[in-house]
């Protein structure tokens, strides 16, 4: 159902509703900015959204400032202080604590305040967005326009050949030591191989739930082309039989894009739809919650379209995201024999190092310091893939002598 809101140029038009259209709409309208939403639907999202507990932490400071206690508002979600990673090697506590957002939470929380600072919410899909002598202007499906001095792109990515996808289920009954009591389990990359039986790399991901129930996931963590969702089912559904677990609900089902394009609009993209998803491990949410009151700040200033997709894809960032995306052509090329020994090697590293390398806010100069300490704990075989990837990546980016020095490259 439309909002009331009159015909008007607005400052800020977001068009998506999912984590980082929320994010920058509530940021703006709490600066006095007019904004309107423009989404299909305002349902919470449904999506289960993990993260690391200091992350949730940064992102309850960036929502709530030093308001979170003191006004009573419920947890922005769910920590677990444990979190395991297992190979055929060993089981470890990483010493990191992990998170799930609760997204009720979160997504009421934005909402209210987008209102409460006089936005508005208008359903419709998007179709296109241009520049005309009034503002960015954003047309619907059905015809009609929205106007305003920016035009922010949340629709999430778009298609890609490399994909992280995943089949859950929440599943009741006595896990063992499966997933450890109150503990999340972040990989486990020994349960789901058979012996003899060559498969794509896979790993069990999961954590308790509010209601009592688990959250189990096979997951492809990174597969050009992607694995098969049914795939992924039936490993899964081999591992809840034989632990004798209950399957309580309907499936999740999950696919991410991890090498989208960035969407190539007069508007500033923001989140998924600016290519911020971490090219090797899918996540983007607290990166996208926490952007919103920068990106804020920059339109509450007078920053331009263009300066504000500046500040969201800077140069540093830009360079990052280049050094992730051979992380990930890394993984691709390796078997589950060499992933369960490349992610031995991972947790073996100084929290430091492993952490900086999860983290699209690192400096290019941190990761490229990460990937060569995993080079070197790697057994020779999967260390040959990693250097054949590296170098296969790199050559077609390498300049020709016999070519026409490049121009200016925008964007």
């Amino acid at each position: 159902m439309n909002s009331d809101a009159p015909e008007q140029r607005w400052d800020v038009v977001v068009a998506g509703a999912g984590p980082a259209g929320l994010s920058v709409a509530a940021a703006c309208a709490a600066r006095g900015l007019s904004v309107v939403v423009v989404a299909p639907h305002l349902r919470p999202w449904h999506q289960t959204y993990g993260m690391w507990a200091d992350e949730l932490d940064a992102v309850s400071t960036a929502l709530l400032g030093d308001t979170a206690r003191t006004e009573g508002t419920p947890p922005l979600g769910r920590r677990y202080p444990v979190t395991v990673v297992r190979t055929t090697a060993r089981t470890q506590d990483v010493g990191r604590a992990y998170a799930r957002l609760h997204n009720d939470v979160v997504h009421g929380l934005l909402l209210g305040r987008l209102r409460a600072g006089g936005g508005a919410t208008r359903t419709g899909s998007v179709a296109a967005v241009h520049q005309d002598p009034f503002g960015q202007v954003v047309t619907l499906t059905d015809g009609t326009t929205v106007t305003g001095g920016i035009v922010v792109d949340a629709r999430g990515g778009g298609p890609g050949s490399a994909h992280q996808r995943a089949w859950g289920e929440r599943v009741t009954g006595d896990l063992g030591d499966l997933v450890p009591d109150g503990a999340a389990l972040l990989m486990d990359w020994a349960v789901l191989r058979e012996d003899g039986v060559a498969q794509p790399p896979a790993f069990l991901y999961g954590m308790g739930l509010d209601d009592g129930a688990t959250l189990l996931e096979a997951t492809s963590l990174a597969a050009r082309p992607p694995v098969a969702l049914p795939h992924l089912r039936d490993r899964l559904h081999r591992v809840i039989a034989h632990a004798g677990l209950r399957i309580a609900d309907r499936p999740e089902r999950v696919a991410i894009p991890l090498d989208a394009a960035v969407r190539r609009s007069v508007g500033v993209p923001v989140g998924a739809a600016a290519g911020l998803v971490h090219p090797a491990t899918g996540y983007s949410v607290a990166a996208s919650l926490r952007a919103g009151s920068t990106i804020a700040d920059a339109v509450s200033a007078g920053a331009d379209a263009a300066a504000v997709r500046s500040l969201v894809r800077s140069a540093r960032q830009r360079a990052t995201l280049g050094l992730l995306g051979l992380g990930r052509e890394v993984l691709l090329g390796l078997d589950e024999a060499q992933t369960d020994a490349f992610f031995q090697s991972f947790f073996s590293l100084p929290e430091s190092a492993w952490v900086a390398y999860l983290d699209t806010g690192s400096a290019p100069t941190s990761i490229a310091a990460t990937m060569l300490r995993v080079a070197r704990a790697l057994p020779p075989p999967a260390r040959r893939v990693l250097l054949t990837t590296a170098v296969r990546t790199a050559l077609p980016r390498l300049p020709s002598r016999r070519t026409t020095p490049p121009g200016p490259v925008r964007g």
